[in-house]
Formats: structure tokens, sequence, C-alpha cells
């Protein structure tokens, strides 16, 4: 249910890349499954709801688990720091912050917050782990409305998965009503 958790967050949210292939085959002990976007252009920017929408889709594999398993494991791991580093970025370099504003918040040389040479106070880091914080419980809580709203398409999906292992983009369309089907609108 990991693995459907992301892909059907993704097909569900607009401006994510669309999901190419989905697996619970291992691949060593980094990754027990994975899904697999393919974007359809190349992009250099992107926008803040894109981002959002990436928080949203790397916690839809926990988020999954919690619902249809009554738990969570410890298989997140991956998908939590990728989903903090970019809201670490959406509030420190691209000044995607409402509270914070559009400044840059990094120590010298890109040292990163906590570093000794950081140019900011003690208070605008506070005020950054708070503006992370709820970029991604915010991400979290809106995917928790697509896999509730969706709970019958995210139980047919971790079936099949258990059964074939692998989906490719066409059989997730056949299984889920074609591309995008259920996407959100903002």
């Amino acid at each position: 249910c990991h693995e459907a958790g992301h892909a059907l967050v993704a097909r569900s949210l607009p401006q994510t890349d669309p999901v190419h292939k989905v697996s619970i085959v291992g691949r060593g002990a980094a990754a027990l499954g994975y899904t697999l976007y393919r974007p359809e252009d190349d992009r250099f920017l992107h926008t803040r709801t894109a981002l959002q929408h990436a928080i949203c889709c790397l916690l839809g594999g926990t988020l999954a688990e919690e619902i249809a398993l009554g738990e969570v494991s410890d298989g997140c791991t991956s998908d939590l720091s990728r989903a903090t580093e970019i809201a670490q970025r959406m509030v420190q370099d691209f000044g995607m912050s409402p509270v914070l504003g559009r400044l840059r918040y990094a120590g010298d040389g890109d040292a990163g917050r906590g570093a000794s040479d950081r140019a900011f106070s003690e208070q605008t880091a506070r005020e950054i782990d708070l503006e992370v914080r709820r970029i991604v419980d915010e991400a979290l809580e809106k995917a928790r409305e697509v896999l509730l709203r969706r709970r019958d398409d995210l139980d047919r999906l971790a079936a099949r998965l258990i059964e074939r292992e692998t989906l490719n983009a066409e059989e997730l369309d056949e299984l889920l009503g074609g591309p995008a089907a259920g996407v959100c609108r903002p």
C-alpha cells in the first residue's frame, strides 16, 4: 500500500509528474519498492504548487500505510528526508514563505541552517523551523484527503500490486480510470 499511496496521490493532484511505473519489487536494502515518475517536459523551474504537490506525493506512501494498515513502518525515511528538504528549500532558498518573505536564509558558502556561520538569528531559525513544519503538515493533510476520498482506489491498486508486483502507466490508467482520473483542481 505504500507505493500505491505515492502513485494515487501523484495521479490525483495537478502539477505532478505522471507516474510511469509502480513496483513492489525491492531494489536492494535501500528501496523495497518504487514509484517512477516521468516528466512530460524538461523543467528548470518549479512553482510553489508543484513543490507542495511533490511533498504530498512523497508523504502519500506513509499515509497509505497508516490509512490501510492502521500503523506506519520505517520504510519512509528517504521520503521524509526529501519532503523536508523540499520544504526547507522553499523557505530558505526560494522565498516561498508568507511569514519570512522573499529572502534567502542560508549561511555563508551555503553551509546551511544550523551552521556557525549562518546569516540569521536564533529567532529566525525558529521561524524557519515552524514554516518548514507548516508546509509539511499542510501537504500531509492534502495527501490524507486524497487517500481518504479515493480509499477504494487505494485498496484496489494495492491489491493489484500484490498480485502483479509491477504496473506501468497504461495498467494504472485501466485500473484507475484513465490518465489523471480524479485529479483535484485547486
